[in-house]
């Protein structure tokens, strides 16, 4: 979604499954997504274009009338070419223009091709009836599990709202909130999933607590990220943009006190919180293809070309608003920074960590096993 279009929507896509195409060369993203094509039509303005045509008697006020939601909800901000939440305006630093939801939607299939194609690894069963997906994005993750199980009713919440306002499946929500903010749902959960959460909060053992205050006993809490930054398996060179960019990111969020590395502590978090049947999965995909599994060879070009469009977005308003850089100069920074992520003789690799837990059935007593990470890739 960017500038003057921001009031548009976007198509619900068809469940995901088929051939995969490996992303060399950055191909079209309908040659990417033929399962998974979104449109951007729709949104508001076919939500304005539905409602039943009715004579107001009073003069027309654009600003008290619609105005007010406008502003504060899809007119977003625009800085550096790019733009960026309003509600909340800053907290957080992605933006969320049509180049950053295409990436998104990208990443989302990665994240399913590293999982077998599946949309979860919590052993939640086949009927949950109400699902919560936090910090939704575009969606996509929320639509297709509804697809997958149309006997669940599953909310997406985010700060922005770049999710379908016509086109998703009966049984997604969306709704605009933070999840940083004391949370009012009026049900309780039978699986509450985040993903991609490390960029997100403050604190984000707070929001796991409230994740296990809202869902019922014997539902499950899941979390996948990475640990930021990028590391090395081996020495990379004295001179590599990659590591300056690392040093750089690590300089800038821990300023505003939102670390992107707090992903190896969220097993030990759970456990503190109460939950049990912690089980932790620890990740590693290279950013391009010098494993020798060739398992990892597919995933690295994926994890590569969701790095190299993504850069500039993940970049750009910590190192303009918290470092001081213009925004040419981080541009041309990161045109530098690609080059060491698509060069296979650096041997760089995004790690990460799959976990999920268990909120105790009323009265459970259970002793969890001192370590449980098992390793994956």
């Amino acid at each position: 979604m960017t500038g003057d279009d921001s009031t548009t929507g976007k198509a619900a896509p068809a469940a995901a499954g088929g051939d995969d195409q490996v992303p060399q060369g950055g191909p079209a993203q309908q040659e990417m997504f033929p399962l998974t094509d979104v449109s951007r039509e729709g949104g508001i303005e076919a939500l304005l274009d539905s409602q039943m045509l009715e004579v107001d008697d009073r003069l027309w006020d654009g600003d008290s009338a619609v105005g007010g939601l406008t502003n504060v909800l899809y007119e977003h901000i625009q800085e550096n070419g790019r733009t960026y939440h309003r509600y909340k305006e800053g907290k957080y630093p992605l933006p969320n223009d049509e180049l950053e939801q295409d990436r998104l939607d990208f990443q989302h299939k990665l994240y399913r091709l590293s999982l077998d194609n599946r949309l979860y690894a919590a052993p939640i069963g086949d009927n949950p009836r109400n699902v919560l997906d936090v910090a939704t994005g575009t969606g996509i993750w929320a639509i297709e599990f509804a697809q997958e199980h149309p006997g669940s009713h599953v909310v997406g919440t985010d700060l922005s709202p770049i999710q379908p306002t016509c086109s998703a499946p009966s049984n997604v929500t969306f709704e605009i909130c933070d999840a940083e903010d004391e949370w009012s749902f009026p049900q309780k959960f039978d699986f509450v999933h985040m993903r991609a959460v490390v960029t997100c909060f403050r604190d984000p053992k707070a929001v796991f607590a409230q994740a296990r205050d809202a869902l019922q006993p014997g539902g499950y809490l899941q979390l996948r990220d990475p640990i930021m930054p990028f590391k090395f398996h081996t020495p990379p060179p004295e001179d590599c943009a990659l590591v300056r960019w690392n040093g750089l990111l690590r300089e800038a969020t821990a300023r505003i006190g939102r670390r992107w590395d707090n992903a190896q502590h969220y097993a030990r978090w759970l456990r503190e919180l109460g939950f049990v049947d912690v089980r932790e999965h620890e990740e590693a995909i290279p950013l391009s293809p010098w494993a020798k599994s060739r398992r990892l060879k597919y995933l690295s070009l994926w994890l590569q070309h969701d790095m190299v469009s993504g850069l500039e977005g993940m970049s750009m308003a910590l190192f303009t608003r918290v470092l001081g850089w213009e925004g040419a100069k981080v541009k041309e920074f990161v045109e530098e920074v690609k080059k060491d992520i698509c060069n296979p003789s650096i041997h760089a690799y995004g790690a990460g960590v799959l976990v999920w837990g268990r909120k105790p059935l009323e009265g459970e007593v259970m002793t969890e096993p001192k370590h449980s990470a098992e390793s994956s890739g």
